[in-house]
């Protein structure tokens, strides 16, 4: 018996979601560094997948669920002072929240998974790229749960 664990449709399935002024990176895509390139959503380096877990389904085990949490990592804007101050950019970050909120709750679910519960977001505020680089941005995380034949 041989079983599949397929990441990549869902991350695919993330990727291609539209959301207005929001570029979304794949996981082959993550950027070393944002400067100069606002508003990316894309796999956090710092943990991407977290919480596996594999629980069964049936006596015979061979039907399996999979469950894990995606962190994806939302960069707005850089967060240096500027004209407007060091906050002058947050109405629009939180204005990007909503946008990205809705664009993983309309998607009942995503391609790959068969349930995706509503994201959880953290770090509302100063977050950093993967260059070190701060920027105004959040993490979103969404719990998967996928089959799984063996």
């Amino acid at each position: 018996m041989t079983a599949t664990v397929d990441f990549s449709t869902v991350t695919n399935s993330i990727a291609a979601l539209t959301i207005t002024g929001v570029t979304i990176k794949d996981v082959d895509e993550i950027p070393e560094s944002l400067v100069m390139s606002p508003s990316v959503l894309f796999p956090d380096t710092n943990g991407f997948i977290t919480g596996i877990r594999v629980e069964r389904d049936e006596m015979t085990g061979q039907w399996n669920h999979l469950y894990y949490t995606l962190h994806y990592r939302y960069i707005y804007c850089s967060a240096s002072g500027g004209l407007g101050g060091l906050f002058a950019s947050y109405s629009g970050l939180i204005t990007k929240l909503a946008a990205v909120l809705l664009a993983f709750a309309s998607d009942a679910t995503l391609t790959g998974a068969i349930d995706n519960e509503a994201p959880e977001v953290s770090e509302l505020g100063i977050v950093e790229d993967p260059a070190g680089d701060r920027y105004f941005g959040f993490v979103i995380s969404l719990n998967i749960k996928q089959l799984l034949e063996v």
